[in-house]
C-alpha cells in the first residue's frame, strides 16, 4: 500500500510511545523556521541547552575561575567522561573510549600504533575511494617510510589483499560516505585476524545512527567523528577506541603530557599511562568538550536498540516514498535497500546531484551532494520525523517534475 502523509504521522506517534513518552526531538533546538535539515551526516542538530552551558563556561569557567578550573571543574576529566557517556553507542566498554583531537589525528595515532604492534609487518590495506582525509593520513605515513599501502577498490578484494599475510593493519570505513554502504564487521574482523592483521574502523557515518558492536565483533581499534550524528557541534572532538587486549601493546605514536602516567609530575622523561589515557596528547579543548557534553547528556540515556529501530523506520520510509513517488525519473537509490547494510544516510545517484542539492536548499531542505553524482539525505534518528521525510520526498518530486532544478542559478561546482 502506498504511504500517505497520515501514515507518516501515525508512525511518529507510535515511535514516540516507544521512547517512554519522551519526545527526544525536544532536547534539540529548532532550526530556522520553515527549514528541514537532512544534513545530520554533515553536522547534527544543536542540543537545546548548548548556548546556556557554553555561556556558563565562559562566565564561570573562563572569566571567574581561570586556571582554578583545571582543579575545581571537570575539564581534565572530559576526555574520559565524554567517552564513557557514548561508549555504548559503539558497543564498547566505557574504559576504552576517549574523546580528543580530530578524526584525522586519531587515525594517525592508531595507524601508527597498529604498525608498531605489528612490526616488522609494514602493509596497511585501505579502500581506494575512502573519505579523502583517511587516505591522506595513510599516504603521509607511507611517505615517511613507515609503511606501504595496499589499496582495494571493493570489499570483495580484501581476502586477496590479505592472502600474503604480510598486512599489519586493515583500515576501513564502516560506512561509505557517498552511497552509505555499511560493511559487516562480524564477517570482516575474523578474516582480518585469521591473516594476522589488526582492524581499524572509521565509524563517522554510523555511530549515533545505527547499531555498532565493537566488542562483540572483536574489533581492534576505531575512530569516529563527533560532530555528525553525535551532535557535538561544528568541529567537535573525535572518538577513539582501542580494544583492551591492545592497550599496552606498544608505545603511543604521539607522546604528550596528558598521556603521561603522572601528568603533573613534570618528569623529564615520558612514562606512558597504562590505560587509554596514553592516547591523549595535549591540553583538552575545554570549550569544544563543553559543547560536546550537551549532546552526551542526551546520548547517555538512549537505548541503542531503540535508536537503531527508529533509524530503520525513518530510512525505510524514505526509501519506500522515493520508490513510490520518484520512480519515473532518472534517479537511482544507490544505498543498499536492506537496513543492516546501510549507514546513517540514504544516497541517490543522479546527473547534476550538486545542482539538485542547491535547488532543494532553495526550497527549504538542507542536504548535501558529493562528487561525482551522489545526493545524500542524512536523517537523524532523534531529531527527524516521518513527516519530515514525507515533505523532503514531496519537494524532491516537485523539482524533478517541473525540472526547476536545471535552472542555471543552481549550478554548483561543489557542496
Amino acid at each position: 500500500m502506498a504511504l500517505q502523509a497520515q501514515h507518516c504521522l501515525q508512525l511518529d506517534n507510535w515511535l514516540d510511545s516507544k521512547w517512554h513518552g519522551i519526545a527526544l526531538r525536544d532536547h534539540f533546538a529548532k532550526g530556522e523556521d520553515g527549514i528541514l535539515y537532512m544534513d545530520a551526516n554533515s553536522i547534527g542538530p544543536m542540543p537545546i541547552n548548548a548556548p546556556e552551558k557554553i555561556q556558563q563556561f565562559m562566565d564561570i569557567g573562563w572569566r571567574q575561575m581561570r586556571r582554578r578550573g583545571w582543579t575545581q571543574l571537570d575539564w581534565l576529566k572530559q576526555p574520559q567522561t565524554l567517552g564513557q557517556d557514548i561508549a555504548h553507542l559503539m558497543g564498547a566498554n566505557k574504559s576504552v573510549v576517549r574523546v580528543a583531537d580530530s578524526t584525522s589525528i586519531n587515525l594517525y595515532k592508531l595507524l601508527s600504533y597498529g604498525l608498531g604492534i605489528q612490526s616488522p609487518k609494514r602493509i596497511i590495506v585501505i579502500q581506494r575511494h575512502v573519505f579523502p582525509s583517511n587516505a591522506y593520513v595513510a599516504q603521509g605515513i607511507e611517505k615517511s617510510g613507515q609503511t606501504q599501502l595496499r589499496y582495494i577498490d571493493d570489499i570483495s578484494e580484501l581476502q586477496n589483499a590479505l592472502a600474503p599475510q604480510d598486512v599489519a593493519v586493515v583500515a576501513l570505513s564502516h560506512v561509505d560516505y557517498r552511497n552509505s554502504q555499511r560493511l559487516n564487521m562480524e564477517e570482516i574482523n575474523p578474516m582480518v585476524h585469521a591473516n594476522g592483521a589488526l582492524s581499524l574502523w572509521d565509524l563517522s557515518h554510523s555511530v549515533g545512527a545505527v547499531r555498532i558492536d565493537l566488542e562483540k565483533t572483536r574489533s581492534d581499534m576505531a575512530v569516529a567523528c563527533g560532530y555528525k550524528y553525535l551532535c557535538g557541534g561544528p568541529g567537535a572532538p573525535s572518538l577513539m577506541y582501542v580494544g583492551s587486549h591492545l592497550s599496552n601493546a606498544h608505545w603511543p605514536a604521539i607522546c604528550g603530557w596528558m598521556g603521561h602516567s603522572d601528568t603533573f609530575a613534570f618528569d623529564a622523561d615520558y612514562k606512558k599511562s597504562s590505560n587509554m589515557d596514553q592516547f591523549l596528547v595535549g591540553t583538552p579543548s575545554v570549550l569544544a568538550n563543553t559543547s560536546f557534553s550537551c549532546a552526551t547528556e542526551i546520548w547517555r540515556d538512549v537505548s541503542v536498540d531503540q535508536l537503531n529501530e527508529r533509524h530503520e523506520s525513518l530510512t525505510q520510509t524514505l526509501i519506500q516514498l522515493l520508490q513510490e513517488q520518484c520512480n519515473e525519473f532518472e534517479l537511482e537509490i544507490s544505498s543498499p535497500l536492506v537496513h543492516a547494510q546501510r549507514g546513517g544516510h540514504v544516497a541517490l545517484r543522479m546527473d547534476g546531484a550538486a545542482n539538485m542539492a542547491q535547488a532543494m536548499i532553495s526550497k527549504g531542505v538542507v542536504l548535501s551532494a558529493r562528487k561525482p553524482d551522489s545526493l545524500r539525505i542524512g536523517l537523524h534518528p532523534l531529531n527527524t520525523s516521518h513527516m519530515d521525510v514525507w515533505k523532503v520526498v514531496s519537494t524532491l518530486r516537485d523539482l524533478l517534475d517541473t525540472q526547476e532544478w536545471r535552472d542555471p542559478r543552481f549550478v554548483a561546482s561543489n557542496i
